[in-house]
């Protein structure tokens, strides 16, 4: 074999391989307000920001004075009663999550040769709903979760008792009069005589509150005597144990009823407030207000007078410190692109509550990281939907 075939060989071998570079390559480019629109046929598609979402949970607790609170001490020697009708709101937890939704600082323009295959073209890429990057390569699914947008007050949960009044103390509403009885002497004088006549004189006088409390007093106790004589068998018959349960279990609601016009009640409801905030890389190691919080008022806007605030902090880790200063080092960037993708940075995230404690977790935070490509023949690639960063990656 001479030189000219060796070398007419080699050219058309070099040729081949060009045209497959070509076939397989495609071109992504970063969309911004300097973009210059591009004429040819593509797609779009996005790398996602990571939200954090804040699920503040609040407890109102909801005191009311029991009528006969005044005369607990006296006739049941109860202490720690509730002497005054109060409302007090508390942060019972704080739950911290993040979530993704498209970045709109990182869309991409995928565009789309003439030279792909059918076959290529037909499995191209993947998105989801949103627009973010699932993948080229088969498996890319969508499973992305709901992203809260909004501020939610959720319906209250009511803990403990009706937040009615007549069903707060409602054996309150007994018999509040009584009978009294006078008797009135009329003294007749006919000349020496004497004569005395009595009469009864019958009036309905409304009950003082020491004496209702003294009524409800007595009642509680018979209740517990009644209570005791039905364990110990004081009546002699023998009841079964479903009918014993049954009676000593209403007896206990009724002794509790009555009990809580001496004691008072306390009504706990739970709400649910959620707030999303999306880091910026000049707000690190910031304190970012959230809310405001007050004991006697519970959550208040940032704009009310008033209340203390709420705070969340996010610290960098620093594991993408090294990547982003290799990529500032590097040589002068390339004219044609592959796919776009993301390393996110690990951070701390710290929300601050008014007492002074502070609840912690550590996740991705995808806008801290950095932001790098694939050469422009490495197409075939599945992402990671809530970070944008590389799953998998095929070499044509």
């Amino acid at each position: 074999m001479n030189h000219s075939m060796i070398y007419r060989r080699a050219v058309l071998l070099i040729g081949l391989c060009i045209s497959v570079f070509v076939q397989g390559q495609i071109s992504v480019y970063h969309i911004d307000p300097s973009s210059v629109p591009l004429t040819q046929q593509g797609i779009f598609y996005s790398l996602p920001r990571t939200v954090v979402n804040i699920e503040v949970v609040i407890d109102r607790v909801e005191k009311y004075k029991g009528p006969y609170s005044d005369y607990a001490l006296r006739y049941l020697g109860l202490q720690n009663v509730v002497m005054a009708n109060s409302v007090e709101y508390r942060i019972s937890r704080i739950n911290i999550t993040t979530s993704a939704e498209p970045d709109p600082d990182q869309y991409y323009f995928v565009q789309i040769g003439d030279k792909l295959s059918k076959t290529e073209k037909a499995g191209f890429l993947a998105l989801n709903e949103s627009g973010l990057i699932l993948g080229t390569l088969p498996g890319a699914q969508d499973s992305v979760e709901q992203i809260v947008r909004i501020i939610q007050d959720k319906d209250a949960v009511t803990l403990s008792e009706k937040d009615v009044f007549p069903e707060i103390f409602k054996y309150y509403a007994d018999i509040s009069v009584f009978e009294k009885v006078d008797t009135i002497i009329r003294r007749v004088s006919i000349d020496t005589l004497t004569l005395e006549r009595q009469y009864l004189k019958r009036t309905m006088v409304e009950k003082s509150p020491e004496q209702k409390a003294k009524e409800a007093a007595d009642f509680i106790s018979k209740i517990k005597e009644n209570r005791f004589n039905l364990l110990t068998g004081y009546q002699e018959v023998s009841y079964n144990r479903e009918t014993l349960e049954y009676m000593d279990t209403q007896l206990n609601l009724l002794e509790k009823e009555y009990m809580k016009l001496f004691t008072g009640i306390s009504i706990q409801k739970r709400y649910t407030y959620e707030y999303k905030y999306i880091p910026l890389p000049n707000q690190i190691n910031t304190e970012i207000p959230v809310f405001k919080f007050l004991s006697n008022k519970g959550v208040m806007d940032l704009d009310v007078m008033g209340g203390r605030v709420i705070t969340i902090n996010i610290q960098r880790v620093g594991n993408t410190n090294q990547v982003a200063s290799y990529l500032r080092r590097a040589e002068e960037e390339a004219k044609i692109h592959g796919f776009y993708y993301r390393i996110p940075e690990l951070a701390r995230i710290s929300v601050r509550q008014p007492d002074g404690a502070t609840e912690e977790t550590q996740c991705l935070i995808n806008q801290l990281g950095v932001v790098s490509y694939l050469p422009a023949s490495q197409w075939k690639v599945n992402f990671h939907e809530k970070t944008g960063g590389i799953k998998e990656v095929a070499i044509d």
